[in-house]
């Protein structure tokens, strides 16, 4: 199988073992962050009617980008949120035969389209090894890149719903010399009276995040908001000691400027955050 994959407007044919293994993880990883194996009931049986990816509007490029390695399926837009469709059976038995062995949290449906086509399914590996794009993947669907004001630091965040796949998850190797800490949430709901279990990975101290940024510049993220906060993080190393300075001197200003920057590309509710008023304007 060839994989065609898009860079800076050129279309490159990538044959080797090692391309089309980060391809095949990147893909993984998205179908685990926000895809779906649509499984219906017809005349009494089961059947995978469709696999679909559904993301937010501003995220258009990176279901594009699934579309594009695979050549197939179809973007339906509705309103704020694009949705990648694929209906063809042979398309759908090749994706299953491609992303055996690398599904890690859509478990269930997948082992329903194993067994429809009659597909051996294979374990995934849940300590994740370094420097892989399923990680990406995860990111670019799931991810959180946050600025966190109190701590003066930039974060990553994963957070899926607590269950026997999530809790396997091993990201200990996963970006090569970060840390990663886990948090088991509950979320309550008050109107329903109902709880919600959920598990977060954290990449969130100061010694993260020039290898974060690293690993992201390894094999770029296709969510250009998520894109634009990691590559902000060298010159944000370079002035995060300004927060300190007095408000309305030259480098209080330089680091608010920074900070507005960061948090109002592709942001329309920035103004809402709570600390923008301790920023020099």
């Amino acid at each position: 199988m060839i994989i065609k994959s898009q860079s800076a407007g050129n279309t490159v044919r990538r044959t080797s073992e090692t391309l089309r293994l980060r391809s095949i993880e990147y893909i993984a990883g998205v179908i685990d962050g926000d895809g779906n194996f649509d499984i219906r009931v017809e005349r009494g049986l089961k059947k995978l009617k469709a696999i679909k990816i559904k993301l937010h509007i501003r995220d258009v490029r990176v279901v594009a980008k699934v579309k594009t390695l695979l050549q197939c399926g179809r973007l339906n837009y509705n309103k704020h949120l694009v949705t990648w469709v694929v209906s063809s059976k042979m398309d759908m038995i090749r994706i299953v035969e491609l992303i055996n062995g690398h599904i890690r949290l859509k478990v269930p449906g997948f082992l329903e389209a194993c067994y429809f086509y009659g597909i051996k399914p294979k374990q995934a590996q849940y300590r994740i090894r370094p420097g892989s794009t399923y990680l990406h993947g995860l990111i670019d669907t799931n991810g959180s890149i946050i600025y966190n004001y109190a701590s003066n630091r930039i974060e990553l965040h994963l957070e899926f719903k607590k269950s026997n796949y999530s809790e396997k998850l091993d990201f200990t190797e996963a970006i090569p010399n970060a840390s990663v800490r886990i948090n088991r949430l509950v979320k309550r709901n008050q109107t329903k009276r109902k709880k919600y279990y959920s598990i977060r990975f954290s990449f969130d101290t100061v010694e993260n995040m020039i290898h974060l940024y690293h690993f992201v510049m390894s094999f770029r993220l296709f969510c250009d908001f998520k894109f634009y906060r990691i590559s902000q993080i060298p010159i944000f190393l370079e002035i995060r000691h300004y927060k300190k300075e007095a408000r309305g001197s030259f480098e209080h200003r330089a680091f608010s400027k920074w900070v507005i920057n960061f948090i109002s590309y592709c942001n329309p509710k920035y103004t809402q955050i709570s600390y923008l008023n301790q920023l020099t304007k």
